[in-house]
């Protein structure tokens, strides 16, 4: 199987790269296909990519802003709770009792997980704590950051992240400081959020958005879980993705760097993942807000349109080498019977015509084409006949020449000798010709050789071959001729020429013709077309060397002239 599919493979490949028309037009239209194709695809693709791109921008941008600005209009509210709280008359006369059913039931309706209240000293006079089995009341937290800062500045204040004196987990206050009448500072009021209640409110706000986010402070500390729809948040929190809560260097610096730029950036979360990311500063740029969308996700889109793009491609190409095949037998097959044309005639069928009704479906160029062919076709024939004319035939005498004589007499001799027939020969030259030339010119010698041939030719019969020897010898070949025939020819021949002068006008030139006779037999000595050739020749000799105007005969033992 793969020895026959391998040489069908080899067939196959060797037809295509034939350097034919048809192959020609195929490799072009596939090249023009690749090269179209290409200037489609590739374009295409960097178009595709940056909209992708720059439409995930937008989308992470706007929801950036609309988180940043959810969370700073909720850290505002929360900061905006605990400072109502303060300029309670109740709190700021230190009335504990109130005050604390006041924060139990503001707990209550709020996100806060504790209210405490601090003293001007740093003691914790009293929280809403009721989960744990003991509350803040003694706690010195004078030297916790926000009581400072409130202390110093008489500011609110946001936290970083804190661990709880009281319920050991991490927590984020909400500080506000406490006045006396004379505007003193008079203590501290300040909630907590643990984590729990920040990440809730990020999944909240991130409706409609594909990716996943987390806020982390500062100094890379996790704020919110790293993706909430992972079932065991606490263990990828502290075995695949944190360590101690922090989140990766790499990301943090990355996230800072970026933080107020617009550009995206590209690189592995903390699961290994390739991820498109941006990050935008929150609460003051103490925190950090990170949006992350997984690369393949983001591409999806875009591998769906390239897809449905290469397969319109696919279809055009389809489509296009359907028409293509149909131009190149449009081509093809006119130039493939113009082909067959000029075979034929090179094989001599000059009688051959392309049918023109045939290439009417077909370019008017190719009917053109196919019409002149059948006119050179015929003018080849006719110019053929003359020229294969003209290569046998003497002009002057319109005899057959000696190449003639040459070529078809060893075919009519090897035939008589065949068939056990005799064939003569007879050897003709005109007497004293030279004369004639020399005193009448050689244009009125070459219309003595005429009419001398024009005797010669109505002398013999249809069988014989008469020819032109060369100069004003003459040779005719009797096919199935005995000697005796061939004395009657040669003797008709000399009578005639002798009894019919060549005349210019008034003058008349006499003419006489000496003749060599040889016959073959089967008992002569003669055995090829040259040798009987010859021996007319040496006959025709001894005819002039006796007297001219004479017969000489050849026979295995002499030669004899005579005169008649």
């Amino acid at each position: 199987m793969c020895f026959y599919g391998g040489k069908a493979l080899k067939t196959v490949k060797k037809v295509l790269c034939q350097n034919t028309i048809k192959n020609q037009l195929r490799r072009g239209h596939i090249v023009i296909i690749f090269i179209i194709s290409l200037c489609i695809f590739i374009p295409t693709i960097f178009i595709e990519y940056q909209q992708t791109i720059n439409q995930q921008k937008v989308e992470m941008t706007n929801y950036l802003d609309a988180q940043t600005y959810f969370f700073e209009s909720w850290l505002m509210e929360r900061s905006k709770d605990i400072h109502t709280m303060t300029n309670l008359d109740f709190v700021k006369g230190y009335q504990h009792e109130e005050s604390q059913d006041y924060f139990q039931d503001f707990k209550k309706q709020s996100v806060f997980t504790d209210l405490v209240f601090v003293n001007k000293e740093g003691i914790v006079q009293f929280d809403t704590v009721t989960e744990y089995q003991q509350n803040g009341v003694g706690i010195d937290v004078s030297n916790r950051a926000y009581f400072q800062i409130a202390k110093k500045t008489k500011q609110q204040y946001i936290t970083d992240v804190l661990i709880s004196k009281v319920t050991k987990q991490p927590i984020i206050a909400f500080a506000s400081p406490i006045f006396d009448e004379q505007q003193q500072f008079n203590g501290v009021v300040f909630g907590t959020v643990n984590f729990n209640t920040i990440d809730q409110l990020l999944n909240e706000s991130r409706v409609g958005f594909q990716g996943h986010a987390y806020i982390v402070n500062r100094d890379g500390t996790l704020l919110t879980e790293f993706d909430s729809n992972k079932k065991n948040k606490e263990a990828n929190r502290q075995n695949i993705i944190f360590k101690n809560e922090m989140i990766d260097k790499r990301i943090f610096m990355i996230a800072q760097t970026n933080a107020l730029k617009s550009p995206l950036n590209t690189y592995q979360d903390a699961n290994g993942q390739w991820v498109l990311a941006k990050s935008k500063p929150i609460n003051q740029g103490k925190w950090y807000i990170i949006s992350e969308v997984n690369l393949m996700e983001t591409y999806t889109p875009l591998f769906k349109r390239l897809g449905l793009l290469a397969v319109c491609i696919l279809l055009g190409t389809f489509f296009t080498i359907k028409v293509m095949l149909l131009i190149t037998k449009k081509i093809e097959e006119p130039i493939q019977q113009l082909l067959e044309g000029v075979a034929k005639v090179e094989q001599g069928n000059y009688d051959y015509k392309i049918n023109e009704k045939q290439l009417a479906p077909y370019a008017k160029e190719f009917q053109e084409l196919c019409s002149s062919f059948n006119e050179m076709s015929t003018k080849v024939k006719e110019d053929t006949i003359l020229l294969k004319e003209l290569s046998v035939t003497c002009q002057l005498t319109k005899l057959y020449n000696r190449r003639y004589l040459i070529e078809q007499g060893e075919h009519v001799f090897q035939e008589c000798k065949n068939e056990d027939n005799h064939c003569s020969c007879i050897a003709i030259d005109i007497d004293f010709f030279k004369k004639v030339n020399d005193h009448y010119g050689h244009l009125i010698g070459d219309e003595v050789l005429k009419h001398v041939a024009t005797i010669i030719k109505e002398s013999v019969r249809r069988k014989d071959i008469t020819t032109r020897y060369g100069g004003e010898e003459f040779v005719i070949l009797c096919p199935s001729t005995s000697l005796e025939s061939a004395v009657k020819i040669a003797e008709r021949i000399r009578k005639n020429v002798e009894q019919h002068p060549f005349h210019i006008g008034e003058q008349f030139i006499h003419m006489t013709v000496s003749v060599g006779i040889a016959e073959y037999a089967n008992e002569a000595d003669i055995s090829t077309f040259y040798e009987l050739i010859d021996k007319a020749d040496q006959a025709l000799y001894i005819a002039k060397e006796s007297g001219r105007n004479m017969l000489g005969i050849y026979n295995e033992e002499n030669n004899v002239a005579t005169r008649n």
